[in-house]
């Protein structure tokens, strides 16, 4: 099943219209969305303090997650829009009604957070209407700057245990590093 789930993925992300990418400059104000995956008790401290540090830095921050469980209470987070089993159909990919909430709004800087292969959390990555997508490579194709560690491959990633606030601090490392040099 979890190659059905991938081939209709492969097939979705080969349709998907052709971008430009617009490199994001941290010295103005941003619109971001963080993609995470949310722990089972959705406490999710790193991600709190990640868009504490958003924030400081004069962004607007909305965040998407998601938990691998059908019954879904963000009473902990509420500005954050947690998904689960119940917002994807048979195939994997997230229903319509959140496809149009995540479209609706434009964002000049998508932080994927995922730090093993999720599809659901892929199909958010992919759809998202940001003009910079930054991420983990994963294999995918589907961000515009990606994130390498040189130990391991994409396909040994899920074995690594890797912390969001780790890759937060590496992609910040790199944007910042990327427009110094500009």
């Amino acid at each position: 099943m979890k190659k059905l789930y991938q081939f209709i993925f492969d097939y979705l992300r080969k349709r998907m219209p052709e971008r430009n990418p617009r490199f994001p400059h941290l010295d103005q104000p941003l619109k971001v969305l963080l993609i995470y995956e949310s722990d089972l008790l959705e406490r999710n401290d790193s991600i709190k303090s990640i868009r504490q540090d958003l924030l400081r830095r004069q962004m607007d921050v909305s965040m998407w997650g998601y938990v691998a469980k059908k019954e879904i209470a963000t009473l902990i987070l509420p500005q954050s829009r947690i998904l689960g089993l119940n917002d994807y159909n048979f195939f994997g990919k997230p229903r319509d009604y959140v496809l149009t909430d995540l479209q609706a709004e434009h964002y000049d800087l998508l932080l994927d957070l995922t730090t093993r292969p999720m599809l659901p959390l892929r199909y958010l990555a992919m759809y998202a209407n940001a003009d910079f997508k930054v991420g983990l490579n994963l294999g995918e194709g589907i961000h515009d700057m990606l994130i390498s560690l040189p130990d391991f491959t994409p396909e040994q990633s899920e074995e690594v245990q890797l912390e969001a606030s780790w890759l937060y601090q590496e992609i910040m490392k790199f944007i910042t590093t990327i427009k110094s040099n500009d």
